[in-house]
């Protein structure tokens, strides 16, 4: 076999191997979404049913007799109050430790990293008790905060690192011309770390739009998210899995929808920095 050859012979290998990858990626999302056009009785059948008529009936179920609608809206308000909040608090936090040299920095950044490594549960009985005491239990200032602080910690190492790869030059160059600090960070800093500021955004949505634990605790009737909503179909009757299965797929369809739309501007934002 020459070197021709073989180099057929690997890439042929290598787009199986992609192919694989790439199966084993979508399989959970497919099963999900083959799940929910199924009866009950296929969804539970023993092997799995794979030649079957779709049904749309978890579908309508969803909408016409449960508050599918509702607690949609209580998760995209909540994930984007949260992200945004986390991005106007976070943004020149990170601008800050990046560009300036001051007393307290190296502690600083420890608090906002440990913030992110401890687990949620470490502090759920502290925000439940200070929530308590302040009447903010059950209501979307609550969880909107607990989200945010979670968050924070991934929004300014991720910026970060984006305003590290940004030479300080250009804002020095900048500041002589008559700029200030919030300007330079404004109008100079922020255009060209634009991608990596639009990743972080997507990337701390997701984590809020997904999250259940904190969820199921600090929530209420009125401001649950859908991950709870899901939790609820399985009960002391069964697993409802055609249910779940529905909701799940729009719980993901969003999600994927926006990750595909914005796929260019995502891998350059994780990969910006790297070259240089």
């Amino acid at each position: 076999m020459n070197y021709r050859q073989r180099k057929k012979v690997g890439l042929v290998i290598r787009y199986f191997i992609a192919l694989f990858v790439v199966f084993v990626a979508i399989s959970p999302i497919l099963w999900l979404f083959l799940t929910s056009i199924k009866t009950q009785r296929e969804a539970f059948a023993m092997p799995p049913v794979f030649k079957f008529k779709p049904v749309m009936d978890n579908y309508k179920e969803l909408f016409t007799n449960g508050p599918f609608l509702k607690y949609l809206w209580n998760s995209f308000y909540i994930a984007m109050m949260a992200t945004i909040i986390a991005s106007i608090l976070g943004t020149p936090l990170a601008y800050m430790l990046s560009r300036f040299a001051f007393r307290g920095k190296q502690a600083l950044s420890f608090w906002v990293l440990a913030s992110r490594i401890a687990p949620p549960m470490a502090i759920v009985l502290p925000f439940f008790l200070m929530f308590r005491v302040l009447g903010l239990l059950n209501t979307y200032t609550s969880i909107i905060s607990i989200y945010m602080t979670l968050n924070i910690a991934f929004f300014v190492w991720m910026m970060k690192g984006y305003f590290d790869q940004v030479p300080i030059a250009i804002e020095e160059s900048a500041r002589i011309d008559g700029c200030s600090i919030i300007s330079s960070m404004l109008l100079i800093a922020l255009p060209l770390v634009a991608q990596g500021l639009a990743a972080t955004l997507v990337f701390t949505f997701i984590a809020n739009w997904s999250e259940f634990v904190l969820a199921l605790i600090f929530t209420g009737m009125n401001t649950r998210t859908l991950p709870v909503l899901i939790s609820g179909y399985v009960t002391t009757e069964g697993v409802k899995w055609g249910m779940i299965g529905a909701a799940g797929t729009l719980v993901n369809l969003p999600i994927i929808i926006f990750s595909l739309t914005l796929q260019k501007y995502l891998v350059t934002g994780m990969t910006a920095g790297a070259v240089k």
